[in-house]
């Protein structure tokens, strides 16, 4: 990162989606030179680097925020004694989890950032919330030489003898929890498997790997099947017609992008970045600097949330993470996609998307289907 900034000289050095290291965000920021497209970073972190870093994400702070209301107003059997387990899986019929009351257990990334927020943003919410806790935590590291060891681990900590986690929400990044699901069947553990993504498990062609080969052993079926939860992303448009499509036709480039770059997966991801950058730098006015850009950060307004079918997208002061609101989804592998086609996607429930403090109470949890239906 230091050589970048002394070779280049430049104003803003942008690595998107980039979901591991917070330390190399605060290493462009120490620079004096604005950090941009980290996933799945805190308040405190942007505040921390403030004027230096921004992404175009939700963060971690303000969607497990999200998530403690969503539980507490839907799920938490602690302030509403009727409410039970429904969608864990049936495999292990000596430990099946449906009808019991709710234990709650967390798996997330080792990163520091990460770690603290669990430590002292879900779990405080829950308690401010519901008076429910957290019960079990594992945190990983994010090497894949060591994975089956981590998995081994992480289950154990989730599975306990006495106090098993009925419910188990994953604040992962894309790759491991192809092997936590693996590792889930491989052991006979069948909880309720919880998302709330800000680092693009809630992609369709990431969670469509969470469904197949090695991660749904055949022989017991897979436990990414019944997974639902929190996503910030909106519905995905269909590969090739999709606003990095419309851009790059545009702006008058010849020929399909994705047959040009071999891959688009994350095009529009890529996009919003850059178009968050492109305003921020505009919004600023005629004299560029760190500080003025963010000074005029909220004056930019907001757009989107709500009915639009696409995120809430603004700044606030000390709010430096575009995306502000999430919607609630489940997982139908009986749904083709309408981004790539193939088997899986995300569905949509409670009608529209849900900033802070407006997850309706439901006593009987959210409407997400025993069965998944073969059509949203």
């Amino acid at each position: 990162m230091d050589s970048i900034v002394q070779t280049y000289q430049p104003f803003a050095v942008m690595w998107v989606d980039n979901t591991v290291c917070s330390s190399c965000y605060a290493e462009i920021a120490k620079d004096h030179v604005v950090a941009i497209g980290g996933n799945g970073f805190s308040d405190a972190m942007s505040n921390q680097l403030a004027p230096f870093f921004y992404s175009a994400d939700e963060s971690s702070t303000r969607i497990e925020t999200a998530f403690a209301q969503f539980w507490c107003s839907q799920l938490s059997t602690a302030n509403q004694s009727g409410r039970v387990v429904t969608q864990a899986g049936t495999e292990n019929a000596a430990q099946n989890f449906n009808g019991q009351p709710r234990v709650f257990g967390v798996i997330s990334t080792n990163d520091p950032d990460n770690e603290n927020t669990v430590t002292g943003v879900l779990g405080p919410a829950l308690q401010r919330g519901c008076g429910d806790k957290i019960a079990h935590t594992y945190f990983y590291a994010q090497n894949i030489n060591t994975a089956a060891q981590q998995v081994s681990a992480g289950i154990a900590a989730m599975n306990t003898p006495t106090n098993p986690a009925t419910s188990v929400l994953c604040l992962c990044d894309p790759v491991a929890p192809q092997f936590l699901y693996q590792g889930e069947a491989d052991d006979n553990y069948w909880p309720e498997n919880l998302i709330a993504s800000n680092q693009l498990m809630d992609l369709d062609a990431t969670s469509q790997n969470y469904n197949t080969g090695a991660s749904c052993p055949t022989s017991n079926g897979c436990e990414y099947s019944l997974a639902f939860g929190l996503s910030p992303l909106s519905a995905q448009e269909p590969q090739g017609q999709d606003a990095a499509e419309r851009v790059w036709q545009l702006e008058g480039m010849s020929g399909n992008m994705a047959s040009i770059m071999g891959s688009t997966a994350n095009a529009d991801n890529y996009l919003k970045q850059f178009v968050m950058t492109a305003s921020l730098i505009e919004n600023a006015g005629p004299r560029l600097t760190p500080q003025i850009m963010q000074a005029a950060a909220p004056q930019m307004g907001f757009v989107g949330g709500g009915n639009t079918g696409h995120e809430l997208l603004g700044f606030a002061p000390n709010d430096w993470h575009w995306t502000q609101d999430t919607r609630v989804v489940y997982w139908d592998n009986n749904v083709k996609s309408p981004y790539n086609g193939a088997a899986g996607t995300f569905c949509q429930v409670e009608g529209s998307r849900f900033n802070l403090g407006q997850f309706p109470a439901m006593s009987a949890g959210p409407p997400v289907p025993k069965t998944r239906p073969p059509s949203c």
